[in-house]
């Protein structure tokens, strides 16, 4: 078999002739299909037969199934296609096995049922090819057809089999002469996977050499830039990136069975390295973060197949038992539990905090080893998408955290996209800063920060207008399915509560978050110019000025909430030359939760040496922890303006 090797793949894809003894995909398909179409039908493997398998064959209903890995609710032009793809994986995956009796079907045998969504999903395709080629429920549903084959593909008429066999051959050939612009998660279906099952399927024909090494070849090259450079793989929140992956190992599985060597060692440091950046966008239920919960989950065999890619890779592994569900880890031989209590383990993984400036996703959590008190964020487009875990790994805030901005009582449209303004991360803190503009009028800088020790998180919006007006700025953010907000009628914190799984909805459920408006005094009779409350699922932070600038923070704090806790805290005081400052130059603000204390300070102005709670500062931003052993506050982060 012609493989070629890593270090000279890049020259010989850039190459404009082709070698003598390549043909394109329908060719190929014309040469083996003329005038023996039902010959063809009659001489594919049957998946259900007990024919001799290698000890790396997978059954039919294998590939099926993982055609449904890292699927989720894409946004399509026809509503049909997902309904489609999950019919095949019903119809022809693992559960078509069982009748209604719970008895096996008979190998070698094909239930009437399955004939009859053969052709309705044949017929499908048809019609839904080229038109809708790069919708990802379309290539998924080709490629289930085609791994289906063997189960499908004798009962079928002959004319049904080629008519669909050559319009996906026909997008073969249209996925290896063009590039992956139009979509690279189904470009990668087109190019390489379907190739390569088609190829696993007629292997005993031959002429199926040239097709197996270029589409390895391909996918080779894909994971090698994704790694360095995975930008196009991270679209929209990475919510490709699983399904890719779930492409890959399928490929895999194909080569496999045609006897192509195995990756090179760049292939399994890519895979590990993508599969790694999946696993932080996975929540530790297994679900993908930056989506609907209830769009995707957890695919334990798909975790236990990527490992399998990766060569057995111990830190891999070690990462994934710690970040998954317990069955993922005793799936790996391995004890997750354990593990999670090992502290050790710690310096040995990956960082656990990431960020991907050009695709603006970050991802913020306390270790690979603890669930709780995470954070996902994606600002990619106007809307900010967050994800945010409580101490236990349960969502609190799933969906959109938007602003909105009124002066003089007319809203005010923005402008431009969120753009990064800092990302810093270490031992203590991880740290985004973020602005977008108001026309020419304003702007706003959005703040999250994850104290890292005490599991809590910082959200601020700071509002720097250009002139003095009527200024509103309102904050909100999406709470996830099953929590409810409640308030105290006298004073300004709140709660973010959950039911347990055995207690119904009237229950008064678990205290999942607090949530501590510092710039609002303790209590509500007191307070003028903000507010806070929650309109159905969305929780509102709003705060209103006749100056030039407003600063609108709010901490939530996620650990021990199951104990006791006595909080207060208090707007501190700014000075600058022995002045004391309004609110629009520089706000600060102390929290104390049981014995531990911190500061906030925020400068809307440029910054000069000020003084707050005895700490002399010249920075834009401040937090710090006071330490009660000498009386001194430790900086958590410090940011300061570029020159």
């Amino acid at each position: 078999m012609d493989w070629v090797k890593p270090k000279y793949r890049a020259r010989q894809l850039k190459k404009k002739e082709q070698p003598e003894n390549e043909i394109a995909a329908g060719a190929w398909l014309q040469q083996l299909c003329e005038d023996k179409v039902a010959l063809l039908q009659a001489s594919l493997p049957n998946g259900n037969t007990k024919q001799k398998r290698t000890k790396d064959s997978l059954t039919t209903e294998s590939y099926v199934d993982s055609v449904a890995w890292g699927t989720g609710l894409w946004e399509t032009e026809s509503d049909t296609g997902l309904g489609m793809l999950q019919d095949l994986v019903h119809s022809f995956g693992t559960n078509s096995m069982r009748s209604k009796t719970n008895r096996t079907v008979q190998f070698g045998q094909i239930a009437p049922n399955q004939i009859a969504h053969a052709k309705k999903i044949g017929t499908w395709i048809t019609q839904n090819l080229p038109r809708a080629s790069y919708d990802p429920y379309v290539a998924l549903t080709c490629a289930g057809w085609v791994h289906a084959l063997p189960s499908m593909g004798r009962e079928i008429s002959p004319t049904l089999w080629l008519e669909v066999l050559q319009s996906i051959m026909t997008q073969v050939d249209r996925g290896w002469e063009s590039g992956p612009e139009d979509g690279l998660f189904p470009w990668i279906i087109w190019s390489c996977e379907i190739p390569l099952a088609l190829a696993k399927h007629l292997s005993h024909l031959g002429g199926k050499d040239r097709i197996v090494s270029d589409s390895l070849n391909r996918i080779a090259q894909l994971l090698e830039e994704s790694a360095e450079n995975p930008t196009p793989i991270m679209h929209r929140g990475g919510q490709d990136l699983r399904a890719i992956l779930a492409s890959v190992v399928r490929s895999r599985w194909s080569a496999t069975e045609v006897g192509a060597r195995k990756w090179f060692p760049p292939q399994r440091k890519a895979i590990i390295k993508l599969a790694t950046q999946a696993l932080a966008l996975t929540d530790p239920f297994g679900q993908q973060l930056l989506f609907d919960q209830a769009d995707t989950r957890l695919d334990t065999d798909f975790w236990l197949a990527i490992y399998e890619l990766s060569e057995k890779n111990a830190k891999f592994a070690t990462t994934l038992a710690c970040a998954l569900p317990n069955e993922v880890g005793r799936g790996l031989g391995l004890k997750p539990q354990k593990l999670r209590k090992d502290k050790t383990i710690d310096a040995t993984l990956t960082k656990h905090s990431q960020y991907w400036e050009k695709s603006s996703v970050a991802t913020m959590r306390r270790s690979w080893r603890d669930h709780g008190c995470r954070v996902a964020i994606d600002f990619s487009t106007d809307v900010i998408w967050l994800d945010v875990m409580a101490d236990d790994g349960t969502r609190i805030f799933s969906g959109d955290w938007d602003v909105t901005v009124e002066r003089d009582g007319k809203a005010a449209l923005i402008d431009h996209a969120w753009q990064e303004l800092c990302w810093f991360t270490d031992d203590d803190v991880d740290y985004l800063e973020l602005e977008c503009s108001i026309g020419d009028e304003c702007k706003i800088q959005r703040q999250i920060m994850l104290i890292r020790d005490e599991g809590m998180i910082f959200f601020a919006d700071a509002l720097i207008a250009k002139e003095a007006a009527q200024w509103k700025i309102s904050s909100s953010w999406t709470l996830s399915h099953a929590v409810r907000f409640t308030n105290d009628p006298k004073m300004n914190e709140c709660r973010l509560m959950r039911a347990n799984a055995d207690e119904d909805n009237s229950a008064e459920g678990v205290t999942k978050a607090l949530l501590i408006p510092v710039a609002m005094p303790e209590w509500k009779r007191g307070t003028t110019g903000y507010s806070m409350d929650c309109h159905r699922d969305q929780l509102q932070l709003s705060a209103s000025t006749t100056a030039k600038n407003l600063y609108s923070p709010l901490v939530v704090p996620l650990r021990n909430l199951d104990k006791p806790l006595s909080f207060t805290w208090r707007q501190l005081t700014v000075a600058e030359e022995l002045q004391i400052q309004p609110r629009d130059i520089a706000d600060a603000y102390r929290l104390q939760i049981n014995k531990d204390q911190w500061v906030f300070y925020r400068s809307l102005t440029p910054c000069t040496r000020r003084t707050v709670m005895g700490l002399h500062l010249n920075t834009e931003f401040y937090a710090g922890r006071f330490c009660s052993s000498d009386g001194q506050f430790e900086s958590i982060v410090e940011v300061n303006p570029d020159e």
